[in-house]
């Protein structure tokens, strides 16, 4: 059963979508709320990943003020028409997740990791309140598509975006975050945080339109190429957590790629790959805690023989890593299409890198798995079976990817 905070949660989060329905005819109310299709989404989004945190926690009665202070207020942030509230939201934000890491995280290196988060994020979103200084603290999004400025605005207003995604070259916050963080905050922080920078960036768009093409082959060249080199690092890596925090670099460089080709293609993209990702990646931070748990270790050298082992744990593992490379019929095969199709039309050389990247990708996830899966090790206890709960929580995690598919217009 869900605590008492979650449930108040849920229900204010429920009140307040109702409410903005119902109030579209008021437009003092939407000069502060915005409440459209996008919005729509990632509260769904931020809604449904809060109540799977919830279920598949084991300590969630000692992370839930934290947890639930996060959701309301990535839930306001998504919802803010205001441009200097949804700033304010934007870094509001920082504080539970700060706490999430800091306290509940079980190593030394958490202070740092905590540190890494607040500088870098803080840092790039300077620029951010400069550049709703500067255009006017009373704008709104609804008005971006009315906004002409000079060409620094849109690179000093999108960095903030950029760094929360993170873009390559600015990521080094996020694979320390990940591991240093309890599950539930990489929960969190993969399946919703994230979005946060893909949401400004849809958002910013509009302005960006005439001017984008003065920035978008600098930004787009290092996405892609930091997608492919983050792949080829995850190979390398030992430490499954370090593999899947790393790989969220790869798959949101292909959500930046796909924004800035400013294709119509390229949107659906990135918001099916923003979807399937977050579903995706928390349900493997949870079966990475789910191996811990059982194997107290999260090595993968030292996991060998696992299928013996862990067998029904092996069999979800197999379905999440298969979803993870984008196989059919996941929405994640969509969103790699349409961002194949984008980028082509921005470029044909990007080809190249996008072939690269995706064929990096399927590497690391099919190493990953093939060996645990191999060898012996006596040292594994068995562990044959899952319990309700964790079932329940894999399979809440991984239907919405494959039904979505069927139904994807609901989406784009």
């Amino acid at each position: 059963m869900f605590s008492n905070s979650l449930n108040k949660t849920v229900v204010i989060m429920t009140m307040m979508m109702t409410w903005l329905s119902l109030s579209k005819w008021n437009m003092k109310i939407m000069m502060w709320f915005m409440m459209d299709n996008i919005s729509h989404i990632f509260i769904m989004l931020t809604l449904y990943i809060s109540i799977l945190i919830a279920f598949s926690s084991y300590n969630i009665n000692k992370l839930m003020l934290p947890i639930s202070s996060s959701s309301l207020i990535l839930y306001f942030a998504f919802m803010y028409n205001d441009l200097l509230l949804f700033y304010t939201a934007f870094e509001m934000i920082l504080i539970p997740m700060f706490i999430i890491i800091t306290i509940n995280g079980k190593q030394s290196e958490r202070l740092q990791a905590g540190l890494f988060l607040l500088l870098y994020t803080i840092t790039a979103s300077l620029p951010l309140l400069i550049s709703i200084i500067f255009i006017n603290p009373f704008s709104s999004f609804s008005q971006m598509n009315i906004l002409n400025y000079q060409f620094p605005t849109p690179i000093l207003f999108i960095m903030a975006f950029l760094v929360k995604m993170p873009m390559f070259l600015t990521h080094l916050w996020l694979p320390k975050a990940h591991v240093e963080a309890p599950v539930e905050g990489s929960m969190i922080l993969a399946a919703i945080l994230l979005k946060l920078g893909g949401y400004g960036m849809i958002r910013s768009l509009p302005m960006m339109y005439k001017k984008i093409h003065m920035m978008n082959n600098w930004i787009i060249s290092i996405s892609l190429m930091g997608a492919s080199m983050t792949s080829m690092n995850c190979i390398r890596q030992k430490d499954m957590k370090s593999i899947i925090a790393l790989s969220s670099v790869a798959h949101m460089a292909m959500v930046i790629t796909s924004l800035m080709s400013m294709k119509m293609y390229g949107m659906k993209g990135a918001m099916l790959m923003m979807i399937g990702h977050g579903l995706i990646s928390s349900a493997l931070f949870l079966m990475i805690n789910t191996l811990y748990i059982q194997n107290h270790t999260r090595n993968i050298i030292m996991m060998k023989g696992s299928k013996t082992k862990c067998q029904f744990t092996m069999m979800w593992m197999f379905l999440l890593l298969i979803a993870n490379i984008s196989a059919p019929p996941t929405i994640n095969i969509m969103s790699e299409i349409f961002i194949f199709t984008s980028s082509l039309q921005w470029s044909m050389l990007s080809m190249i890198m996008i072939l690269i990247t995706f064929m990096l990708s399927s590497s690391f996830s099919m190493m990953m798995y093939t060996s645990i899966i191999q060898g012996q090790n006596n040292k594994i206890p068995q562990f044959n079976y899952l319990n309700m709960k964790t079932n329940m929580a894999f399979m809440a995690h991984i239907t919405p990817t494959v039904m979505i598919t069927f139904k994807s217009e609901i989406l784009i």
